[in-house]
């Protein structure tokens, strides 16, 4: 096909569609591709439209309108190629819950930065790295006993020898808490760095144990092939508090 996009199976309030577009089997660069959905004013589209590059590829961040329910829409892309209107549609599912506080929680890395082992897929090759690492998450915190949906940030930083491999900016999907001993926070980032870029699901987990030793998880996904996850244990931050809504640390 000369005009091709790539649409996750289901979009949870952000993703990033890729597309080629191509002539006689030679890509274009310069066309427009413009982006629309059906039913409408479910998600919007940052560029529309988006510009192809010299190897004929282009991207835009797709935004599920905030309080949507799963539901079913088509992404349908379009441009004008030498005169020749060129069209695609791929049907996907999008969604955007509206997220609530059942806890609230601040947690980090005491120090700033821990020993971990990385595993990561990186255009289908699969790969080690041993390096720091740092996360931090604040979700609904406030030092009152009330929660606050409007605070919401996750960041996680590791770094191998050359390799730089980021996710910030992280805005929450849904968090949960037990006691005062796990935390777990999923949600979407920014992936930086020399290695990944884009737009990722990352999901980060920690329990606590003796001695105040947190057992970390993270876990990220742009659906597109590249991955990352790690398990490692390292000392909490000082200020980590965990608990519930109403009730005083």
């Amino acid at each position: 096909m000369p005009l091709i996009i790539n649409v996750p199976a289901l979009i949870t309030c952000n993703a990033v569609i890729t597309g080629n577009v191509t002539c006689g089997g030679n890509p274009v660069e310069g066309a427009e591709i413009f982006f629309s959905d059906f039913p409408e004013d479910v998600v919007f589209y940052d560029p529309n439209p988006a510009i192809s590059d010299i190897n004929g590829n282009f991207s835009t961040t797709v935004t599920v309108l905030p309080g949507t329910p799963l539901v079913s829409i088509d992404v349908n892309a379009t441009t004008v190629v030498s005169g020749n209107f060129l069209e695609t549609n791929v049907g996907t599912q999008a969604e955007c819950p509206t997220v609530e506080c059942p806890c609230k929680f601040r947690i980090g890395v005491q120090g700033n930065r821990a020993e971990a082992e990385v595993e990561i897929m990186n255009q289908g090759m699969d790969s080690t790295l041993r390096g720091r690492i740092n996360v931090t998450a604040v979700q609904c915190f406030t030092a009152s006993t009330n929660c606050n949906p409007a605070v919401d940030n996750f960041n996680v930083t590791f770094r191998s020898g050359g390799t730089t491999i980021n996710f910030i900016q992280g805005r929450r999907i849904e968090i949960d808490c037990i006691d005062d001993t796990f935390a777990r926070v999923r949600g979407t980032a920014l992936g930086t760095g020399n290695l990944f870029q884009g737009l990722f699901e990352v999901l980060i987990e920690v329990s606590i144990g003796p001695g105040n030793i947190g057992t970390w998880t993270v876990l990220a996904n742009d659906n597109m092939g590249h991955t990352f996850s790690t398990t490692f244990t390292a000392p909490m931050s000082p200020i980590t508090s965990i608990g519930e809504c109403g009730v005083q640390f």
